[in-house]
């Protein structure tokens, strides 16, 4: 059991309890920096701004810059990696690959 536990995104269970990450950890930054990714932009009244707009009908492909924005407004403690590629069968599919890294103080 972790010291200062938050539910893990997304919720499930740890046999017999919630599973949690440790406060601080680069597992609970994770978490944060999903929540950001899957929240539609105003979907919580109490912070309309937080998460991104809808990228369903993005064209030509997602905004890279708009991504890594939100990313370090809403989660200071990570340093967020982007990548782009096309799918390999259809080229109008864009992934994106976000690699999440412990912000370090020089």
């Amino acid at each position: 059991m972790t010291d200062v536990p938050h539910f893990s995104l997304p919720f499930r269970f740890a046999s017999p309890a919630a599973a949690v990450s440790e406060q601080d950890s680069l597992d609970e930054i994770v978490d944060c920096v999903y929540a950001i990714l899957v929240c539609p932009l105003g979907f919580r009244v109490e912070s309309p701004l937080f998460g991104l707009p809808d990228p369903t009908f993005a064209m030509p492909t997602p905004d890279l810059d708009e991504i890594r924005t939100a990313i370090e407004d809403w989660e200071p403690r990570a340093v967020a990696l982007l990548d782009e590629r096309p799918d390999l069968i259809d080229e109008l599919i864009a992934h994106v690959e976000v690699v999440v890294q412990l912000r370090t103080e020089a």
